[in-house]
């Protein structure tokens, strides 16, 4: 991992406060889905860099995974960090690829801004109550949709100093005018995408919304907020309230009263496996996607994160 990477992952660490339970696993054995799939009565995925990547790319094996799990019957979930669009619209292009979940079964980072929009609005910033009636936005074209939904417009000017990030599609003027309006008094930080790095089709790797923050985060701080910076809130994983979502959408009546053994697989260890573990979940890492095989063993110590399986495709 890079440096900033390291730093942005272990800080939402300390902002969960939740130790890894992976990290007393000795030793994660490498095995095949079809290995452990009967260990599980819930699986929970990743989609950008663990099933899909951009356009109409499907990593090898992808689909047979996900085909062998559907006919098994098993519960499937879609958990991702995009807040590029709605979860109907997430949801169908997943299933473009070969992926056919629905929208009750997609969840979102940006789903998760109802939730907080409203925590906000009732008063429960720091600062007290926002009309979050409007921010400055840096994201994709598409991500309006999902600020649409929750009654926020994105303008040059807000009304109130709030910045969103979607995902980092940022121009030095942009991030020029964000950092602007986040060293103002009572500044707040929407980050709809906490992916810090992610992976590209050709196999090397870059910074997205969650480096962008935290770079706008430090350069937030300044004397007229008394050295403290904006008040940022983070939606998506690692942090608890995806899960939270998750659990609901597995109720126990689905398996007999019991609650539900779940796994979740992801390529990325301050995310999707750290996640997995404050969810009390079991997570399958697929190393070499956005967890170089070179660096693991570092990342993990440096991390303290650790999987209970190395997934092989």
């Amino acid at each position: 991992m890079e440096i900033l990477e390291k730093e942005i992952y272990k800080r939402y660490k300390a902002l969960i406060g939740v130790a890894d339970r992976g990290s007393t696993v000795d030793a994660p054995r490498s095995a095949r889905i079809d290995d452990i799939m009967d260990r599980y009565d819930a699986f929970c995925f990743d989609g950008y860099g663990t099933l899909y990547n951009r356009g109409a790319f499907v990593y090898p094996g992808a689909n047979e995974m996900f085909r062998m799990l559907r006919a098994a019957g098993k519960q499937m979930r879609l958990v991702t960090n995009a807040a590029s669009d709605v979860v109907e619209v997430l949801a169908a292009d997943a299933t473009k690829r070969g992926f056919e979940f629905s929208a009750t079964e997609t969840i979102s980072s940006g789903s998760l801004l109802k939730g907080l929009a409203a925590k906000l609005r009732s008063g429960e910033s720091a600062l007290g109550p926002r009309k979050l009636n409007e921010v400055f936005y840096i994201g994709r074209e598409t991500g309006l949709h999902v600020l649409d939904a929750n009654g926020i417009t994105a303008v040059e000017n807000p009304a109130e100093p709030v910045v969103a990030i979607s995902s980092a599609k940022d121009t030095p003027e942009s991030y020029a005018h964000a950092v602007e309006i986040l060293r103002r008094p009572g500044s707040v930080l929407l980050v709809l995408n906490s992916d810090a790095w992610a992976p590209k089709i050709d196999g090397t790797r870059e910074p997205v919304s969650g480096a962008l923050s935290e770079r706008l985060r430090r350069d937030s701080i300044c004397e007229a907020n008394d050295g403290k910076g904006c008040e940022t809130y983070y939606l998506g994983k690692p942090f608890p309230e995806i899960w939270n979502a998750v659990r609901e959408s597995l109720p126990a009546t689905l398996f007999g009263g019991r609650e539900p053994r779940v796994l979740m697989i992801g390529d990325t260890l301050g995310t999707d496996i750290y996640g997995a573990h404050v969810a009390g979940f079991d997570a399958a890492l697929l190393v070499g996607r956005n967890e170089p095989v070179a660096e693991l063993e570092e990342d993990e110590k440096f991390l303290c994160v650790k999987p209970d399986w190395y997934l092989v495709p």
